[in-house]
Formats: structure tokens, C-alpha cells, sequence
């Protein structure tokens, strides 16, 4: 082969390798347009045709996942109904508190009050052992429970003694119904009307002549109208945080009015002199009452 033509191959190839060559050999994986095109295809077809997996929870999954969620439920729920603010007013003191709903509540000495905020919108219900006077905003139904009986109003003011046996409700305006907790029976009040509970069950309403707007407690002012005398002295332990021993027997009743802006002496002063009573001041806050014969 001369040169000339040994240049011309390398010219025409740059590996040296002529076209002829190539025009000889047979190439097994090269495929038309066409049949590629159609393999393309085919693999699309069979992609399309493949399981897509799905995860299911199993049947004891489902139940505990709905189980977890009832507990939930159930749990903040119990919180709502069962969470309680509690409210102490201790003796020699008067002091208020304001409801969720802006219902405003005044309490006398010594006195209880619980009530549930979290559940309040659902049931408005005050529990009370004392003595409280109630302004109540309006809405659904209100409802003060003591042990004895239970005070229900729809929007008004009143007033709920409710310690130990005794138990009376004041009605200043509106209306209110009480209910014995032991035989259910009730009565409706209307304003300047009062109900006490009877020892036998039952209620004795009466109408207020010297009526108020508000009771006299709430003034530094208690008053008495006909009032066992053992209440007058309890009601006078409370209001100045004292302790009185009274004689066992004591069946008088008692009517008047004192203010509490004045020693505590001055009160037991006049209240004993009517009663033929004498007192005497033990050591720290203790007042002995006895008979002034003896």
C-alpha cells in the first residue's frame, strides 16, 4: 500500500479504521426509532399495572387508636366538670368574689363557697355554707345548693343563710325558688318575702316590713328579728372572730340592730342587759355569758 493511500484512511477515520470497516460489521444491540419507541411503551404499560401499596391500620389498631381518643375526650371533660374554685371568708371578715358570667357574690363571716369556672356556662351552680347575698346576671338558670336545700333564680338579688339546721333565703329583688332537699318541696318567693326552713321539712314564708335593698350585714349592720338568742351570739362570734360561751338553756328570742362598727364589749352590754345576762372577758379572745343573778 502506498503512502498516499496510507494517508488518505487515516484521513478519513481519526482511529485509523476505514469506513469500509465499519460498513461490514454487524452491530446485535442497535435497534430502529421505531422499536425502541415500542419498548418504551411497553415498560409505561407494565409500570401502570403495578400494585400501589396501601397501609391499613389492623382492626385492634382502629379500636385502641378510637380508644385513645374516648380518654381524650373523656379526660378533659372530667377536668371541666370537676375542676372547682373554693372560696373561704374567714371570721371577722366580708369579702366578694365576681362569677364567670359577672354574677357578683358578697359574703358574710365564716363562709364557704365552691363553684366549677370550666363547666360554669353549662350549669350555674354555686355550693354555699354560710351566708351570702347573691346579684346574678341573667341567663339560664342559677342555682345555689347547701346541704339543706337549694335556691334557684333565673336573674335577681337575694340573700342564703345556710349554717348547720338553720336555713333561710331572703328575696330583695326578682324572684326565686327554693326546694327542701329532703321532702322537695318548693316555694316561690317574690321581693321583700323571706322563707326558713322548717325543722319538720318545709318552709314558712314571711313578708319584710323594714325591708332593704341590700341585708344589713353587707352595711357593717346586723339585724335581728326575732331570732333565737343562741343565733345572736353565734352571729356575734363571727362578725368579730371571738369566741362565746353562752348558758345551755337559752330559749329567748331577740329583735334589734347593731352596728359593727363599734368594740364588741359595747354590743354584749346591750344585748345581755335585756335578758338579766352579765360577761366577762376570759384571757385572748374568749367571752364568757352568764346569768346576773349568779
Amino acid at each position: 500500500m502506498n503512502q498516499e493511500h496510507r494517508h488518505m484512511d487515516k484521513h478519513s477515520d481519526p482511529n485509523g479504521l476505514s469506513d469500509q470497516f465499519f460498513s461490514r460489521a454487524k452491530i446485535p444491540w442497535e435497534k430502529s426509532k421505531a422499536e425502541v419507541w415500542n419498548d418504551l411503551e411497553d415498560r409505561l404499560a407494565k409500570e401502570d399495572q403495578s400494585p400501589v401499596l396501601v397501609r391499613r391500620l389492623l382492626p385492634g389498631r382502629q379500636w385502641l387508636a378510637l380508644a385513645a381518643s374516648l380518654v381524650l375526650l373523656l379526660s378533659v371533660s372530667g377536668f371541666m366538670r370537676f375542676y372547682s374554685v373554693k372560696t373561704f371568708c374567714p371570721q371577722g371578715v366580708h369579702t366578694s368574689l365576681q362569677l364567670p358570667d359577672g354574677s357578683e357574690v358578697e359574703l358574710n363571716a365564716f363562709t364557704h363557697v365552691n363553684y366549677h369556672p370550666y363547666w360554669w356556662f353549662i350549669s350555674r351552680q354555686v355550693e354555699l355554707e354560710g351566708e351570702a347575698f347573691f346579684q346574678v346576671e341573667k341567663g339560664k338558670s342559677f342555682k345555689v345548693v347547701s346541704s339543706n336545700a337549694t335556691t334557684e333564680v333565673l336573674g335577681t338579688t337575694f340573700n342564703v343563710f345556710s349554717r348547720g339546721a338553720d336555713y333561710m333565703v331572703t328575696c330583695h329583688t326578682g324572684s326565686v325558688k327554693v326546694t327542701d332537699e329532703s321532702t322537695k318541696e318548693s316555694v316561690v318567693l317574690s321581693p321583700k318575702e323571706k322563707s326558713v326552713l322548717k325543722p319538720s321539712g318545709g318552709f314558712t314564708v314571711t313578708k319584710i316590713s323594714n325591708h332593704r335593698p341590700e341585708p344589713g350585714w353587707t352595711d357593717n349592720l346586723i339585724m335581728f328579728g326575732s331570732t333565737p338568742l343562741r343565733l345572736v351570739f353565734e352571729e356575734i362570734e363571727r362578725q368579730f372572730g371571738i369566741v362565746i360561751e353562752t348558758p345551755v338553756e337559752m330559749q329567748q328570742v331577740f329583735s334589734g340592730n347593731f352596728s359593727l362598727n363599734q368594740p364588741v364589749e359595747n354590743i354584749l352590754s346591750l344585748l345581755c342587759l335585756p335578758f338579766d345576762l352579765a360577761y366577762e372577758r376570759q384571757t385572748g379572745n374568749k367571752y364568757l355569758v352568764f346569768p346576773a343573778m349568779e
